[in-house]
């Protein structure tokens, strides 16, 4: 697989995760708030703990308005601030299904899968807009852009479930005298073993500013 397939794909399980959590949350807040508008209000007593993975859910004990008995078995686990047997807690349920139950206290829990949407999400739709960014600009340098050849200087190695290399290369403009440093995108290929220090690297450059640019290196990707 090449490159940049992989990262859409990388970056498009992260957009779709965040999604996803986000349209749990959604659905659990609206939920929560059918509820405590329309549903009753009723002080329960934890009667019990559900345990797993060193976390909790309180079982609680509740009457209704016609003071019959329910036990709700909450599906929320938590290790900060458990709940603890005999305490009392506040909780709404709806009168037509006394099963369906939101506690009071459970707001951090309601809105808690909103967080990833916003760092799933966060990082898949941002991954996706910085890759669509480098494709638009590569074609329009592909069609408007500017040939140069730039001096090899040197190549940046970097660590992360592998070997990553990215070449550096200089080149100075005839008209201006303005030097300018060039990165290519990064590489599992190591460009020192294909070509010399020194060497001429073909990159595209936007006349009208050099900083947009893209950096030849597929010598050593074949």
């Amino acid at each position: 697989m090449n490159r940049p397939i992989f990262f859409y794909l990388f970056f498009s399980v992260f957009a779709f995760a965040g999604l996803i959590c986000g349209a749990v949350g959604v659905s659990s807040l609206m939920s929560r708030d059918q509820i405590m508008s329309k549903g009753d209000k009723a002080i329960g007593t934890v009667i019990d703990l559900d345990s797993s993975n060193n976390m909790t859910a309180p079982i609680i004990g509740f009457r209704d308005s016609q003071n019959r008995s329910h036990v709700y078995h909450s599906s929320t686990y938590t290790s900060i601030d458990p709940y603890q047997i005999g305490a009392e807690v506040s909780l709404y349920y709806d009168p037509a299904n006394p099963e369906e139950v939101t506690l009071s206290d459970d707001d951090f829990f309601v809105w808690f899968p909103f967080i990833f949407l916003f760092t799933h999400g966060g990082v898949g739709f941002g991954g996706l807009f910085w890759l669509e960014r480098k494709r638009r600009l590569k074609n329009w340098l592909d069609g408007q852009g500017q040939e140069i050849m730039a001096s090899f200087t040197e190549v940046k190695e970097s660590h992360h479930k592998g070997r990553y290399f990215t070449l550096i290369c200089t080149w100075t403009d005839p008209y201006s005298n303005i030097p300018y440093t060039f990165r290519s995108e990064i590489s599992r290929k190591n460009p020192s073993d294909y070509i010399g220090m020194g060497a001429l690297v073909r990159v595209l450059i936007d006349p009208a500013n050099p900083k947009r640019y893209w950096v030849d290196n597929s010598f050593a990707e074949g």
